[in-house]
């Protein structure tokens, strides 16, 4: 153990009970400590903010935002430990030899995956999904876009896209402690979170969709799944696949949904504005044919 945590180890037997029953919430949720709110912390484990102002002194900080500081930086240090010990498994995509020795086959096959992720994208395609989904972002004051990796990158690109739209909204990437911490003040009962997460799921999208669920915003998630942790908490799900034979996700099909979805977006507002039905049945005919089922 190392960091603050070390340090609330050593001090534990100088502290008071209720500090103690602090210090122990904030060794089981070090993730959460990153970005928590002094105010929710307060309520969470049931002290006054002054308690807990006062074992951010006797454990030697100056205020309760050092104490953040310090959960995110022991989290990076984390971070960079596992990739360290990983370093050799992220050198190449591993691909057999024999793989290799018919390299026109392998691109072929490779092609086909991403093939057949498509057809399975829009075998399970629903209009009324993508409108139940542009609905809320239109309903809500301002969106949030939560990602890490190729996640945040669509992220910024649905930002760019709904901006477009004129949705107030901003990307989020959760690997920066700086953004999330940014974010908090901007998710409440008005938001609407789009939470963006593909395996390995980082834990600290699924985090933040927690602390915004928590405080009433509502959630939207795009995931590969409907089984992954991210589709439990959140009030509707998109899903697309993503898993390819070189990479652990491929953004194929979720750019198709980021592109769906914010097309919807459009026409819903398009409807709330002048009600230009035309808008409507042009993004409705995509969906004819196969596509509903």
């Amino acid at each position: 153990m190392a960091g603050i945590s070390a340090t609330i180890q050593e001090k534990y037997g100088t502290l008071t009970k209720k500090q103690k029953t602090i210090a122990d919430y904030m060794l089981r949720n070090a993730e959460e400590m990153c970005f928590i709110t002094l105010k929710q912390l307060s309520a969470d484990v049931g002290c006054s903010e002054m308690t807990i102002l006062n074992l951010c002194t006797a454990l030697g900080y100056g205020n309760f935002n050092e104490v953040k500081y310090e959960f995110r930086k022991q989290a990076a240090s984390c971070r960079r430990e596992a990739v360290s010990r990983d370093d050799a498994s992220y050198d190449l995509p591993y691909i057999p030899r024999g793989e290799l020795d018919d390299s026109s086959g392998l691109f072929s096959r490779m092609a086909q995956e991403e093939l057949d992720g498509i057809a399975a994208f829009f075998g399970a395609l629903r209009a009324e999904e993508y409108y139940r989904a542009a609905r809320m972002v239109c309903a809500r004051k301002r969106v949030l876009l939560l990602g890490r990796g190729v996640s945040c990158q669509l992220a910024k690109y649905m930002l760019t896209r709904l901006t477009m739209n004129g949705v107030a909204c901003m990307a989020v990437d959760t690997e920066s402690g700086d953004e999330v911490q940014s974010a908090l003040h901007f998710i409440d009962q008005d938001a609407l979170v789009i939470a963006i997460s593909f395996p390995d799921y980082y834990f600290m999208t699924t985090r933040l969709a927690q602390f915004a669920k928590s405080r009433g915003a509502a959630l939207l998630g795009i995931t590969d799944s409907s089984r992954s942790e991210l589709a439990g908490l959140c009030d509707m799900c998109l899903c697309c696949p993503t898993g390819t034979r070189l990479f652990l996700n491929s953004l194929t099909t979720p750019m198709l949904a980021a592109n769906f979805l914010t097309m919807a977006v459009s026409v819903e507002m398009n409807r709330r504005s002048d009600g230009r039905e035309s808008v409507t049945r042009e993004f409705s005919r995509i969906f004819d044919g196969g596509f509903n089922g």
